[in-house]
């Protein structure tokens, strides 16, 4: 009878042991299986901008683009989420921007220019505005993000990663009209049966005559199109400040300042949009190219300095050059 007592009690420990080691991997994600790519990279932009952003600045989590509304308010509750309980910076509240997303009808999904996030930010008393935006590319997702100092429109940080695809991301995209810069994500229409994808843009030069002209508050300004070069997967704007031949565009009131200021929409599927992947000045103009647009109509928008925009622009209506 000792001998069997001596026994349990030396087996007991182990037991325990092992039921710890298992229960304490299953917390901390020590499983593959358990673990989710999602929310690490979340937890990872959070601690990153907890380094970027200035302590006890006031935070607005403003938007994250891409057409994916359900997964964008993932990503914002929890980068919110993080924010106030890491205590590096207060954080506005999500009640208090739906009542300005009610007011100024944005959508956390949208595309919300720098611009009009500082106007944002401004209203909710905001010292930084985070946005960011997420992207299919293949099997993964592009997640993006961004502080902007609001007073000053100085940015604090960026941060990218790419997500590899998981169920979550599955559940949290299936209620999407589409993601921008990919052909074959979203759905046109209610059910489970995916839009075809569009026909490949035919490779060439494009050419308009009148030249397509782009507008600021309502009134014509000198900005022209010259031509757009289709080449493979890059679609290439030649820009000029004068209707015929070309000039310097930077001598144009419609001058726009490249980066994340330029934003082309799909005007037959409007979530579907792309932002610039390259541009440069050159003797025929400016330069500005973009990466896998997958519509022949769409229009051009600048918001650097007030929002200037060729309304709509179909390559179907162009001289076309082999």
């Amino acid at each position: 009878m000792k001998r069997i007592n001596i026994c349990i009690v030396g087996i007991i420990p182990v037991i325990m042991l092992i039921t710890s080691c298992a229960f304490l991997s299953n917390l901390t994600g020590g499983g593959k299986a358990n673990s989710d790519e999602l929310d690490t990279a979340i937890r990872e932009a959070s601690t990153y901008l907890n380094t970027r952003i200035p302590k006890g600045n006031k935070v607005a989590f403003i938007n994250i683009s891409g057409g994916y509304p359900d997964l964008a308010d993932y990503i914002l509750s929890d980068l919110s989420k993080h924010g106030v309980n890491d205590g590096a910076f207060s954080v506005v509240d999500r009640a208090q921007l739906e009542h300005v997303r009610a007011e100024l009808n944005f959508n956390l999904s949208g595309e919300v220019s720098d611009q009009s996030a500082q106007e944002i930010g401004k209203m909710i008393g905001a010292q930084t505005i985070v946005s960011g935006s997420v992207r299919k590319i293949g099997a993964s997702y592009r997640l993006d993000i961004k502080a902007i100092e609001v007073q000053t429109a100085s940015v604090q940080g960026q941060w990218n990663r790419n997500i590899p695809n998981s169920a979550t991301i599955d559940a949290l995209t299936e209620n999407t009209g589409g993601a921008g810069g990919t052909a074959s994500s979203g759905s046109a229409s209610s059910g489970n049966t995916a839009a075809a994808a569009p026909a490949a843009i035919a490779n060439g030069t494009y050419t308009f005559w009148p030249r397509p002209q782009a507008i600021k508050a309502g009134i014509p300004v000198s900005a022209y199109i010259i031509k757009i070069v289709v080449n493979g997967r890059y679609m290439v704007f030649y820009m000029t400040n004068i209707e015929r031949g070309t000039g310097n565009m930077r001598a144009s009131p419609g001058y726009w300042y490249i980066g994340n200021n330029v934003l082309l929409t799909n005007l037959d599927r409007p979530s579907q949009t792309w932002r610039p992947a390259s541009h440069r000045d050159s003797p025929e103009g400016e330069i500005l190219s973009f990466d896998s647009v997958t519509t022949a109509r769409f229009s051009l928008e600048c918001s650097w300095n007030g929002i200037t925009i060729y309304e709509e622009v179909n390559l179907d209506d162009a001289e076309y050059e082999l």
